[in-house]
């Protein structure tokens, strides 16, 4: 019986000094950084327009209210703007008069190409924008073409929609023009693929 209780013991013994270790938290410093999400950024200003855009402005950011996809990207948009921008506002109209705009320093208009949403959990896998800044007078100052898609390898990876647009907004109002990631997105080459078989025909 003394045998068993002294064997117990130095079980609970054991335990008790190896608990610590075995609930101590994991070592953040070398826990592996997830891979950038593939981003596309390339921003052209007009003639005579110069970045950054002045901060602390006021935006209104034009929606059409016949697409879902519009909304949602103008809804996170005008988030990201917040950051920059004293006051941003959502405007569920394409094309607006000057009046309503009289009191904005920009306007923001865009074209949704491509918005992936499989889940439908407004989290998109691939997004494509061609985003146009106009001043309160509608002349344009500058359009960019956005690209995001989600890192399929790495399900840790950022948003794809939020990375895009965390980037494009910092890129706008601090002095950097074209923005490129390392992953570069890949196009589909259906049609060079086509030409190239026509050229061997010809041949």
């Amino acid at each position: 019986m003394m045998k068993k209780f002294f064997a117990s013991s130095v079980v609970f013994f054991v335990c008790l000094l190896a608990a610590p270790v075995c609930f101590s938290e994991p070592d953040t410093d070398t826990a592996p950084a997830s891979k950038p999400t593939p981003v596309s950024i390339s921003t052209k200003a007009s003639e005579g327009f110069s970045l950054p855009l002045r901060k602390n402005t006021k935006s209104i950011v034009c929606v059409n209210r016949n697409f879902y996809d519009t909304q949602k990207f103008g809804n996170a948009f005008c988030a990201f703007l917040d950051e920059y921008s004293n006051d941003c506002r959502v405007l569920l109209a394409e094309f607006v008069p000057k009046e309503k705009v009289a009191y904005y320093d920009y306007v923001w208009t865009f074209q949704v190409k491509k918005w992936k949403d499989k889940n439908l959990d407004d989290i998109p896998e691939s997004v494509s924008v061609l985003v146009l800044l106009y001043d309160k007078d509608f002349n344009l100052l500058l359009k960019s073409n956005l690209k995001a898609s989600k890192n399929k390898k790495d399900p840790s990876a950022p948003n794809c929609l939020e990375a895009l647009l965390k980037q494009y907004t910092d890129s706008l109002f601090n002095d950097i023009v074209q923005v490129s990631e390392d992953v570069p997105i890949k196009e589909k080459p259906a049609k060079q693929k086509k030409s190239k078989k026509n050229e061997e025909q010809a041949e």
